[in-house]
């Protein structure tokens, strides 16, 4: 009795802090957004495909179809019609979606880890390097980034060790900017499905990675590995785990690439790094990062609680973050808020190298209208950064962000978008020099 008192409550807090549907001018079942230019980055790219917002977005939508298949037959299996069913509902499309993102994500499609394995191509593709997804059906399914040599990897570490460090830590960025980007826009516009078994399970991902990386498995997995992988360097994933290496070439920028441990019967090195490997100074900072990484599981969403009232036409969520970086390593707290009919963003942040810590904010207006067929979402961004891990210097910059829609039909919209930045990093961009692109697509929203 008391388990079913609990289910009850959790499923009917959020609904105590929610809108009426009469109060929401549309609910949605499914919104996607379908970039199909974005220049520079994929003239940029030596394999000229896919940009870093392209992956994000094609996963989230594919996401997004899967769970609206999900609601369909959860609706089919419970049928909603009393407040008892409801909540049996709700439990029983929660669990089938956490089932879905925790085994789905890894198929070789793209899902979270087809992504994933996408953030760590873009930035070594604008780097000069080309790779390989493998976690992509017409190649392989056993979620690596390969077709890259020991020289090619030597010599971004020598002549620029941040792009480096930035391609180890890009696929754990990818769980955490898509959270941001499914709670912030399901708070503006309200699903008939929550996503917060998904929002659960990414942040169990990037913490579980820490997880493993600060185990003894860690190590386990440099002696055993090399038995199940080619002896071709170029067939090998370019970092193996990824934070045990971020952490190694973190804390020792000067040591060769090459340096490492030979690969056991192939070419080259054993490019993986264990725990036991690592300086104990690299050790006591990657464990705190698995600390840090929790933050991510303080968000509302986890709970579906999508939308907090503060009164008539006001309300708010929040949650914070946590992402691995170049230089060390970002914390934000991120607030969406509508009041009236504005939908609006405010972000702080820290960034920390080892031994320093700056500042930045973020400011943002989401689907403002002009006419019935134009609306336009604007973000801004300041910060303060470290430019290294080891270094006292920082960066001080921003970015600007503009996308500017056009309604062609009921449900279908194109838009355009223009992106600038100024030196530094910002998670979503490859580049960490300054940057103007230029994007455009489609949005389908079925309501």
């Amino acid at each position: 009795m008391k388990i079913k008192v609990l289910i009850a409550a959790s499923l009917t807090l959020p609904a105590a802090h929610l809108p009426s549907y009469a109060q929401d001018t549309l609910q949605y079942k499914l919104r996607l957004t379908v970039p199909l230019v974005d220049y520079p980055q994929l003239t940029d790219l030596p394999q000229r495909y896919v940009s870093m917002d392209q992956s994000l977005e094609y996963a989230r939508g594919m996401y997004e179809l899967s769970f609206g298949g999900i609601e369909a037959l959860g609706n089919a299996i419970v049928r909603p019609k009393s407040p008892r069913k409801k909540i049996w509902n709700g439990v029983l499309q929660y669990g089938m979606t956490l089932g879905f993102s925790r085994f789905a994500s890894e198929l070789p499609i793209p899902l979270g880890e087809w992504a994933h394995e996408e953030f760590h191509r873009t930035v070594l593709g604008v780097n000069g390097i080309a790779s390989k997804n493998g976690n992509w059906f017409p190649n392989r399914w056993d979620g690596t980034v390969y077709g890259i040599t020991d020289a090619s990897l030597s010599a971004l570490k020598q002549t620029n060790p941040n792009a480096l460090l930035y391609a180890y830590t890009a696929g754990v960025q990818s769980e955490v900017l898509l959270n941001k980007r499914i709670v912030v826009e399901d708070f503006y516009k309200r699903r008939t499905l929550s996503k917060g078994a998904l929002v659960l399970y990414n942040a169990w991902y990037v913490h579980n990675y820490f997880r493993f990386s600060t185990s003894p498995e860690s190590d386990s997995a440099k002696v055993w590995s090399p038995t199940f992988e080619s002896p071709l360097e170029t067939q090998r994933d370019f970092a193996g785990a990824d934070l045990t290496a971020w952490a190694y070439d973190m804390f020792n920028p000067e040591t060769a690439f090459t340096e490492r441990t030979k690969f056991k019967g192939g070419e080259g090195v054993n490019r993986r790094v264990g725990f036991s490997e690592l300086s104990k100074e690299a050790q006591t900072f990657l464990l705190r990062q698995k600390k840090l990484s929790l933050l991510n599981y303080l968000n509302p969403a986890i709970f579906m609680i999508n939308r907090i009232r503060l009164g008539r036409g006001v309300a708010f969520t929040f949650f914070a973050q946590y992402a691995p970086t170049h230089f060390g390593n970002s914390i934000s707290l991120i607030v969406p808020v509508q009041a009236g009919s504005r939908d609006l963003l405010f972000g702080a942040h820290r960034y920390n190298n080892r031994d320093h810590g700056y500042y930045g904010i973020e400011l943002g207006v989401a689907n403002h209208r002009f006419t019935d067929k134009w609306y336009a979402d604007l973000t801004l961004q300041g910060w303060q950064q470290p430019e290294s891990f080891l270094k006292q210097e920082h960066l001080t910059g921003g970015a600007v962000h503009a996308r500017l829609f056009h309604t062609i039909g009921k449900g279908f919209s194109a838009y355009v978008a223009l992106n600038g930045k100024t030196r530094g990093w910002e998670m979503g961009s490859p580049y960490l020099a300054a940057n103007l692109s230029a994007r455009f697509g489609m949005r389908i929203e079925v309501y």
